[in-house]
């Protein structure tokens, strides 16, 4: 098998991978018709593949090894890239009413969803306690910077949904 060969079936295994890897994100999203289409394209390729793997010898074996590892690798750093099914829920507690306040504004500013309700300190004296739904790793980030540069102690605590 000479070199293009190679680095096209290189390059197809990559894609048969990322199509399986993909079924198996799909179903765990409910989306059973494009999990459905991905295993019939990937079938199509895998069935493909045996020949070339039959004529070309182990060098083709290795090759579409490593290509097997590289597209599933590929298919999960995608998916993680532009998924936004992933919901966080952040309880945020303070006993400054006031750093409360600007912590609101902030979830509101950048769009962050958020329920604000009326909590109490230790003492029993009035505060605000916010639950924050991030919905992106971005946004995620921004509260985290929020958190850490402010100069006042929250209370965080993080649900995965």
């Amino acid at each position: 098998m000479n070199i293009l060969n190679l680095i096209s079936v290189f390059i197809v295994k990559i894609i048969d991978n990322v199509l399986s890897t993909s079924k198996t994100l799909l179903i765990q999203k409910n989306k059973a018709f494009l999990a459905g289409l991905s295993v019939a394209i990937s079938q199509i390729i895998f069935y493909k593949l045996i020949d070339a793997v039959t004529e070309g010898g182990d060098l083709t074996m290795y090759i579409i090894s490593i290509a097997s590892g590289f597209g599933t690798y590929l298919a999960i750093y995608i998916s993680n890239k532009f998924s936004k099914d992933r919901l966080f829920v952040n309880v945020i507690l303070s006993d400054d009413k006031e750093a409360m306040i600007e912590l609101r504004e902030f979830l509101m500013k950048n769009k962050i969803n958020n329920l604000t309700t009326d909590g109490y300190t230790k003492d029993f004296k009035k505060t605000l306690a916010i639950t924050a739904y991030v919905e992106t790793k971005e946004k995620s980030k921004l509260l985290d910077k929020y958190i850490e540069n402010s100069n006042i102690k929250f209370k965080r605590i993080i649900q995965s949904k």
